[in-house]
């Protein structure tokens, strides 16, 4: 079953989100079964038909040096234990064999994904129990560079991209099935991944530079680059990569919340509850002084569309970042909003089986290609 039988109009479609920071909602307390607060439950992933969802363990640039590792196995035992206490609406997957039965039997398919390279903490064998915990995908770095891969959110190219171990890193995961993400990478990494990859990699929560020029957001080339792999670029729906008016209200770089953000982490370590609500804060700060954020569904529509008119529309799909982002475009309210996203493509000229290849079966073909 590749899902296009379930296609009888777009709010029908099966979706498949490469990328939310739920674990982090969990961490902090939450229920999967009801968390109004976030972006992402139970009941609100049915009303989105969404039928896979990508849960990332997000690894902090605050943390000390010896805890990453410890914290992305804590983190993936916290998303095992989600699904584990609602077999009823979750179930682990890590093949397309998988998925499809979980579509099947009416269920989320939660699969499993690392942000930030750190978790291995330079350390090969790591990676190799990660991949046996089921993780699909890892982010090579976030927003600070690591001695063996430089990243989009530091000033300068840190390590001059990848360094020999960061090259052992890619083919390992390329051997172990563990897909490449290049979201948060600086240029020079990104460049390296496309020398040494055999395998087709992601941008798993990325936009498009062209509509909003910042180094967190791909190039055209970068896109293409990305297709020419095999592989998709997610959209991320954080208006901040999607409008670049939203910085400039907000007056400050994508640097500066990202440093914000980690020094709310660095304070908190320990105390994921109070993490969690300063992060609220942060959020409910930013929305006072700015207002609501001039980014809407119709925004969000033309970085999917650009990345299908430079690549191809076998080169685009969802990477949400919900749970991880303080804002959405106006009109979204989280993974319930998906079926908005696709009747709006709808009434701009997409296709149904244009809408199926975004929602569902080109991450598909890229999980195949990458077992």
């Amino acid at each position: 079953m590749d899902g296009s039988e379930l296609v009888e109009s777009p709010g029908a479609l099966p979706v498949a989100d490469l990328h939310c920071d739920t674990a982090l909602e969990l961490q902090g307390g939450a229920d999967i079964a009801g968390h109004p607060e976030g972006h992402v439950d139970i009941p609100r992933m049915r009303e989105g038909g969404v039928a896979l969802q990508v849960f990332a363990a997000f690894i902090s640039s605050a943390l000390p040096p010896d805890r990453p590792f410890a914290e992305a196995m804590a983190l993936l035992d916290l998303l095992d234990g989600a699904c584990g206490g609602h077999p009823d609406a979750l179930v682990r997957a890590r093949t397309v064999d998988d998925v499809e039965r979980a579509v099947r039997g009416g269920k989320v398919a939660a699969v499993t994904a690392i942000e930030n390279g750190r978790a291995i903490e330079g350390d090969l064998g790591k990676l190799e129990v990660l991949a046996g915990r089921g993780i699909r995908y890892m982010t090579l770095t976030h927003a600070r560079h690591l001695p063996w891969a430089a990243s989009s959110g530091e000033a300068g190219d840190g390590p001059g991209g990848l360094t020999a171990f960061g090259r052992e890193v890619v083919k390992a995961m390329n051997r172990l099935g563990v897909i490449v993400d290049v979201s948060h990478v600086h240029e020079t990494t990104f460049w390296d991944v496309v020398r040494v990859a055999k395998r087709p990699f992601i941008a798993s929560h990325s936009c498009t530079a062209v509509l909003c020029p910042m180094a967190r957001n791909l190039t055209d080339d970068q896109i293409r680059a990305v297709a020419d792999s095999g592989g998709v670029v997610g959209i991320n729906f954080f208006p901040a990569f999607l409008d670049p008016g939203y910085l400039q209200k907000r007056g400050a770089s994508i640097q500066a919340l990202f440093g914000e953000m980690e020094r709310i982490e660095r304070e908190t370590l320990g105390d994921p509850i109070h993490r969690n609500a300063e992060m609220r804060r942060l959020a409910d700060e930013a929305r006072t002084a700015m207002g609501p954020p001039e980014a809407g569904i119709d925004t969000l529509c033309r970085h999917i569309e650009h990345v299908a008119e430079i690549a191809g529309e076998d080169a685009v799909a969802f990477g949400s970042d919900f749970d991880g982002v303080t804002d959405l475009p106006h009109g979204m309210t989280g993974c319930e909003s998906f079926p908005a996203i696709l009747a709006r493509l709808r009434t701009r000229g997409w296709r149904k089986e244009s809408l199926h290849k975004l929602a569902w079966s080109n991450f598909m073909r890229v999980m195949k290609a990458t077992e």
